[in-house]
């Protein structure tokens, strides 16, 4: 209904009107986040007052306001999704970002009921981005791709574009610049189509930044300098300082110190000038971070307090989390006590920006709850078989014609040793379960505990030499109790059915880098020679947690199994519609029985690396299960003493949008 068909809002109109004027003359001095707050907390003809209220604070602050909020054409509902429309992108813009995200929730809710389209995507938009500034990302990209598809469904370029580069910003955050820059260069072209120069400058500073971070620093100055020169034909200071940070972070790149600290500078004092707090957060914590790798401490310390002092005020977990890393940096060697207190938030602000695997509880618990399953499972398929042994002998017991009487006698023998098989495996699998607890696990950890225990007491009297190889060995132990047990958890969570699959488009190489980094000093190690053989990009679908594990193993496996002087490699190659991952190595290799049983479990044999490596065999067969979830096989050759290759393929993903 119209307010101005109602007759019963006559004496509303007056205490509007009262409320109205009451709160102009109260809030005359304030700013767009008290006047929300008064509209937020607000119901009925005190909420359409407060309204109009912030339409008019608008108005006259020379900010672009729906005439619409002037009348009286609108219904409640209408009136609201307009207040928010305006109100949730000035809250962000005047750097009120946890009221813009309140704000952008609310306009999400109502708009949702309405199915307004328009005022739907700006709520998910500024919810993914507020999330984005906050350090939240896990739900930055929740609600970036949910934007993104209301701007693919509208056929809106110009949405669609924004959206697709707030979505690289979240992937930049969390380290992945190859994909980042897939979604930045999309967005390019659009704005380009558009012809939004603005837009463009936006877009190139961010692929500097990827690019910077990959060391492509030619293709990164290039993109910066472009961003700078269309920010300086559109003549908007604001957004050129962020150009300008930008170029100095390449030049931080290339070493050039003095042309880095002067585009800083630069960008400095336009944030101070707008008393922009995350704007200072940012260059501060670049500038002592220039400062630092110039070995200029105390300059680097007061730049670097200012920054954190700045990230706190406004609560950005994640600039708190750059500058405490830089911190702990800085007090490394000078105060180790508070080197130690800064690294520690550090790691604590990483861990809660992107929830991957948050799950510790690998313990006894875990294992002791799998085990019961297998039993519940066991006794469930024994109790099966008991009945349906009865039906059947009722039933045959009712058949008067010899020859059908024979053929449900077979029926049942097949089905019976069908079963029985089952069954054998469930045991089997039961079996090795508790194997691997009673003495893979049981033991190492039980040996680490008495080499822990010998360091206490003999470790005064070693010295540095003795104590280093000492404590290399046990983190050698640690470190492959630490592989079984992650191993025999991703296998225990497969075979009772509660691991999660989650397949969305990422990109496999920028994904593995981590974990080839990691392979590759284990193989150096062993004066082993790695190389890995990839494209830039590899964009596949699939769940990324369970893909990189699985490289992850097969690499861990090919240095373990590989002699010194060895070759190990991965290579990811693309076929027709297909990306080929194959590792190879020139190790040990295995016999042709070995091939035959390396994927059952009642038939594994613990066997040796080549530096007395521990294995429990269990390895590829959660390599095998991770990727039968895919839809894919995990093919194997190997020849004893002339080594192994194990591939699979996967289907390339040929778009993001």
């Amino acid at each position: 209904m119209r307010w101005k068909n109602n007759k019963n809002l006559l004496p509303k109109a007056f205490i509007g009107l009262a409320f109205c004027l009451f709160t102009m003359l109260s809030l005359q001095a304030q700013n767009i986040d008290s006047l929300y707050v008064v509209f937020s907390a607000s119901r009925g003809e005190a909420r359409i007052s407060a309204g109009r209220v912030i339409a008019q604070w608008m108005a006259k602050e020379g900010l672009e306001v729906d005439t619409l909020l002037f009348g009286n054409s609108l219904s409640e509902k209408e009136f609201e999704i307009k207040v928010l429309y305006c109100t949730t992108r000035y809250l962000f813009h005047f750097e009120f970002i946890a009221l813009s995200l309140e704000s952008a929730g609310e306009l999400v809710r109502l708009s949702a009921s309405a199915s307004d389209s328009i005022p739907l995507w700006l709520g998910y938009y500024y919810m993914g981005f507020a999330n984005q500034r906050l350090g939240r990302m896990d739900e930055g990209l929740l609600y970036a791709q949910k934007a993104y598809e209301i701007g693919v469904a509208l056929k809106d370029e110009a949405r669609t574009s924004s959206v697709l580069n707030n979505m690289g910003n979240i992937y930049m955050v969390n380290g992945q610049d190859s994909m980042a820059i897939v979604y930045f260069q999309k967005s390019l072209e659009m704005e380009r189509n558009l012809d939004r120069k603005p837009n463009q400058a936006i877009r190139l500073g961010n692929m500097a930044t990827c690019y910077m971070k990959l060391n492509m620093l030619d293709e990164a100055l290039a993109s910066a300098m472009e961003g700078i020169e269309l920010d300086l034909l559109t003549g908007r200071p604001d957004k050129l300082s962020i150009r300008y940070h930008q170029a100095g972070e390449v030049y931080i790149a290339m070493r050039d110190y003095t042309k880095a600290k002067e585009y800083e500078l630069i960008a400095l004092d336009y944030f101070e000038q707008s008393d922009n707090a995350y704007g200072q957060s940012i260059i501060l914590n670049a500038l002592g971070k220039l400062e630092l790798q110039q070995q200029n401490y105390p300059s680097a310390l007061q730049y670097l307090n200012r920054a954190l002092s700045f990230a706190e005020s406004i609560d950005n977990n994640l600039l708190i989390k750059d500058v405490c890393d830089n911190l702990h940096q800085l007090h490394r060697e000078r105060n180790p006590a508070l080197s130690l207190i800064y690294f520690e938030r550090f790691v604590a602000l990483k861990d809660s920006i992107f929830h991957t695997e948050n799950q510790q509880q690998i313990n006894e618990f875990q294992v002791k709850y799998d085990t019961q399953q297998k039993e519940i499972e066991i006794l469930s398929q024994q109790s099966k078989i008991d009945r349906y042994s009865t039906r059947q002998i009722i039933y045959i017991g009712g058949i008067i014609v010899a020859g059908a009487l024979l053929a449900m006698l077979v029926i049942i023998i097949v089905q019976r040793n069908r079963r029985n098989r089952q069954l054998a495996e469930i045991n089997a699998i039961k079996d090795k379960f508790f194997s691997i607890i009673s003495h893979d696990l049981k033991n190492p950890t039980i040996a680490l505990s008495d080499g822990l225990e010998t360091l206490v007491d003999y470790a005064p009297q070693m010295d540095a030499k003795a104590l280093s190889d000492y404590c290399r060995k046990m983190f050698k132990s640690a470190s492959s109790l630490v592989d079984l047990l992650k191993n025999l958890l991703n296998w225990a969570q497969i075979q009772t059915g509660r691991d999660i699959f989650h397949p969305l488009p990422f990109n496999l190489v920028a994904a593995l880098q981590p974990d080839v980094d990691v392979v590759k000093s284990m193989a150096e190690r062993k004066n082993i020679a790695f190389e890995a053989l990839t494209p830039l990009t590899a964009v596949i679908t699939g769940d990324q947690n369970m893909l990189v594990t699985v490289v992850r193993n097969l690499l861990v496996n090919a240095v373990k199994f590989t002699e010194a002087g060895g070759n190990v490699s991965l290579e990811i190659t693309e076929c027709g519609d297909k990306y080929i991952v194959t590792v190879n190595d020139t190790g040990t290799g295995m016999t042709p029985e070995q091939l035959q049983n390396l994927f059952r479990i009642d038939r594994q044999q613990a066997r040796e690396g080549t530096a007395g490596e521990q294995s429990s065999g269990l390895g590829l067969i959660v390599c095998r299960d991770m990727l039968q979830k895919h839809n894919c096989l995990l093919h194997v050759e190997s020849e004893e003493g002339k080594g192994s290759k194990f591939w699979f393929e996967l289907k390339i993903t040929s778009t993001l949008w």
